[in-house]
């Protein structure tokens, strides 16, 4: 592994990786609190779920002028204070027997503000401290880590909101990105700024540029395309899949916990093995056939349902969480790879405004979906808008793409022209 030595990197992906677990602590936390302390009900979840989403739809692009106008180390070290400061207050409140559900609200707002500024500045950073050779390789590393949390941090955040109080509890989340915070510190890469005159243009002109990048460069046009789509079919799926497990198969909430546990088991199979698979199926090809295996998943969820009932969803839910990270590790990775340096920040901040923003209509016309068509046919409909946003790559250079374009040593920054996909090696 190119990255095992590389000691900046793995100060990142320590920080990264406690980080996670502490998200996955407070993802439950909050509600908890909202619910047993303060006496809220499904609305009350409900804001604090919004304000997940929202700022990433509002504040993206915002976020991505600002990566790329200072410091994205300096960006990510004061989201992670930031954080530890918002999280910190509820704890201390509870102390004090004053902690409301507007304080709650705030810190959450606050929270999903400093967190999309971090990802955006995040995901700008990584080429250039790793260079793009790195890319798959790194964001596996990553992607790892978040499988991980997600497969365990649910289960130890709820634990620990059982033996702390969630109040207590999200003290440990606010900790960890205080972990964050130290491991960035220690990094020794800094931020190499190419452009001079540039940086006097106005917000707007500059907010343009990115946004010509993102749609004039044929590679970018057509994963953010593939990228929008997927996401809005898969969340599609996912409002429907739970409810389908529940009503449809009549299972329990064990059953139901235990088949989402063998789909997060198969999500790190998946991150593990997706370099070896797009060397072996070209990484265009890989995208295209992830993303249309994803799409099956949601419409055979009723004919595992059917067939094998409990243990024909955890098939389904296997064969869903192998292909998910594949298709997300590489379109992460030739987005970062095929990017002009000094513009990712913009071209990342306006890509992540419009997925989440797929995300939160996908969950919305999965539920009204379902209501009107039947879960059956709703989840055949997800699966559906899943493979054409696959089948969408077939249209752009990008299911040519053999592997991913070679890259300038970490911490030089990446090399840009016009049209980047003949950096890439396509298949003749």
């Amino acid at each position: 592994m190119a990255l095992g030595r590389h000691s900046d990197f793995n100060r990142l992906w320590f920080g990264q990786t406690v980080s996670n677990f502490g998200d996955k602590i407070s993802l439950l936390a909050l509600p908890t609190l909202a619910v047993v302390v303060l006496d809220g009900g499904a609305f009350e979840v409900g804001v604090l779920g919004a304000l997940r989403f929202l700022p990433f739809l509002l504040l993206a692009p915002i976020a991505g002028l600002v990566a790329d106008r200072v410091s994205r180390r300096t960006v990510m070290i004061v989201a992670d204070l930031g954080r530890f400061l918002a999280l910190g207050t509820i704890p201390l409140a509870f102390a004090l027997d004053s902690v409301s559900m507007t304080h709650v609200y705030v810190v959450a707002g606050v929270t999903g503000c400093l967190t999309t500024f971090f990802e955006v500045s995040y995901q700008s950073w990584l080429p250039q401290l790793i260079g793009t050779e790195n890319l798959i390789e790194g964001n596996t590393k990553l992607q790892i880590s978040r499988s991980v949390a997600e497969a365990v941090g649910a289960g130890a955040g709820g634990a620990l909101i059982q033996v702390l109080g969630a109040a207590r509890a999200i003290t440990m989340d606010a900790f960890t990105f205080l972990v964050s915070l130290v491991a960035l510190l220690v990094i020794r890469h800094r931020d190499v700024r190419e452009r001079t005159e540039e940086k006097k243009a106005s917000a707007k002109a500059e907010l343009k540029e990115g946004l010509r990048t993102l749609f004039g460069t044929p590679v970018l046009r057509g994963l953010f395309t593939a990228n929008v789509v997927v996401n809005l079919g898969a969340a599609m799926g996912d409002a429907l899949l739970i409810v389908y497990a529940y009503k449809t198969l009549h299972l329990s909430p064990g059953q139901v916990g235990a088949a989402f546990a063998v789909m997060s088991v198969f999500v790190i199979v998946g991150a593990v093995l997706s370099e070896q698979v797009a060397k072996v199926l070209t990484l265009g090809r890989t995208l295209v056939l992830t993303a249309a295996v994803l799409g099956a998943g949601y419409i055979l969820v009723p004919t595992g349902g059917a067939l094998a009932g409990f243990v024909g969803l955890i098939v389904v839910q296997a064969v869903i969480g192998f292909v998910s990270p594949m298709f997300d590790i590489h379109v992460l990775s030739l987005v970062q790879g095929v990017t002009p340096n000094e513009q990712m920040g913009r071209v990342s901040g306006s890509a992540l405004s419009a997925v989440y923003g797929a995300l939160s209509l996908g969950y919305f016309a999965g539920g009204a979906l379902g209501e009107a068509i039947g879960l059956t046919a709703g989840l055949a409909v997800a699966g559906a808008v899943t493979i054409v946003g696959g089948l969408t790559l077939l249209a752009s250079p990008v299911a040519g793409i053999k592997e991913m374009p070679g890259g300038d040593a970490p911490g030089e920054g990446a090399a840009a022209a016009d049209d980047r996909p003949d950096d890439a090696k396509v298949i003749a």
